[in-house]
């Protein structure tokens, strides 16, 4: 009995093993083949309305704030940002900002009014009452852009049938080298970025992403606005279903955003990548259980327990397609700035992190978000506080 159990758990280690292989290659592939495509532009230039909530310091902030504060563009573009809190320390650094670019048109908004369990879309809420544009910008407080990526989203999102489009993102730590927000970075970088390329090629994109997403403005009022994404954990995700829902596709910017990685311990890290894998577990269970063939960590030394040419092939060539992949990431999109290049090793024992995360993901009904607790229940809805009940 012990044997047959023995056997079987050997059977399933290579099945595994030999899937998580054909992924890595495909998602070469993938990268590889990528090439980014620009939008028509505009006949007639529209009004854009960016919303950018605030929500804390954080390394990199004021960098980040500036580089979309000094984007040149050929429409008017209006930057809200907003916090629940007057005295959230972010909002005296983007006032400063805002103040090298006295061209550019600001607004800062401070309300508590809270409208779901998903803070941060209420505060895109109390934000979007100062009025929107024909083309709504939503841009988490974490994200830089290159110069000109502004006015490339804009014009890609005049594409006939497009309803919106978003960015694909890579990582950059806050502080720059350093090595724990070095390791959170590998995963947006070599797992994440590599993941949602192949998906995109296997069907039409139906998310969006919180780094950068251009929505048009009487699209987004005919989805149900950003009140309809208060109950979302994930609210980037819902907002693509709604846009798909309503007829239109969604496209991809030409440019790659940063996010900055600023998890500074492995329990900050674990919780961060928690709550992203248990999003995705509610909107995707199936997907969600598939996608252990992206990060197998520790399986594929099971096949230790018969030694020879398969086992040290099964667990070598995760290990060199891994190492391959990230330099295919690196020429297709490049690298940031201070992000330490991952050897094989790093890479093995990132895969086991992940593994861990993923198997975590499965019991946890509750996520952290800013140093508040988020209780999830069905698929991705939040469960609302007592406060937000009233």
């Amino acid at each position: 009995m012990i044997l047959a159990a023995l056997g079987a758990l050997w059977w399933a280690a290579a099945v595994l093993t030999a899937a998580g292989i054909a992924y890595l290659l495909l998602v070469i592939c993938a990268v590889v083949a990528w090439r980014p495509r620009t939008g028509p532009g505009w006949e007639t230039a529209p009004s854009v309305t960016l919303l950018k909530p605030l929500c804390g310091l954080e390394d990199g902030l004021e960098e980040g704030i500036a580089s979309f504060l000094g984007q040149q563009t050929t429409c008017p573009v209006r930057f809200v940002f907003g916090v629940a809190d007057p005295r959230d320390p972010a909002l005296a650094l983007a006032r400063r900002v805002a103040a090298q670019f006295p061209r550019t048109e600001t607004c800062f908004v401070v309300d508590p009014r809270i409208h779901g369990p998903n803070p941060k879309v209420s505060n895109l809420i109390n934000m979007a009452g100062e009025g929107l544009g024909e083309v709504v910008i939503l841009s988490d407080s974490d994200t830089l852009i290159a110069p000109g990526a502004l006015q490339r989203a804009i014009d890609a999102l005049a594409t006939p049938g497009v309803g919106a489009v978003t960015a694909l993102y890579r990582a950059r730590p806050g502080l720059p080298r350093d090595r724990m927000r070095s390791f959170g970075a590998w995963f947006l970088d070599y797992w994440f970025l590599p993941m949602a390329t192949l998906h995109a090629r296997l069907s039409p994109l139906a998310v969006t992403y919180g780094p950068l997403t251009a929505i048009r403005g009487d699209l987004l009022a005919q989805v149900g606005g950003l009140e309809a994404l208060a109950d979302h954990l994930s609210d980037d995700a819902e907002l693509g279903r709604r846009v798909r829902a309503s007829g239109h596709s969604i496209g991809f910017t030409p440019d790659v955003a940063e996010t900055l990685v600023n998890d500074a311990t492995h329990a900050e890290l674990f919780d961060h990548e928690l709550r992203w894998s248990r999003t995705v577990r509610g909107l995707d269970p199936l997907g969600f259980a598939a996608s252990l063939v992206s990060h197998l960590g520790p399986i594929p030394l099971l096949l230790l327990m018969r030694p020879g040419p398969i086992a040290a092939l099964g667990i070598a060539m995760p290990i060199i397609l891994r190492w391959a992949l990230v330099f295919a990431v690196e020429r297709r999109f490049g690298r940031a700035v201070g992000l330490r290049r991952p050897g094989p090793f790093g890479l093995w024992w990132r895969d086991v992190y992940s593994f861990a995360v993923w198997v975590a993901a499965w019991g946890v009904a509750r996520v952290g978000w800013r140093g508040q607790r988020l209780t999830v229940r069905d698929g991705d809805i939040l469960q609302a506080t007592p406060e937000q009940a009233r």
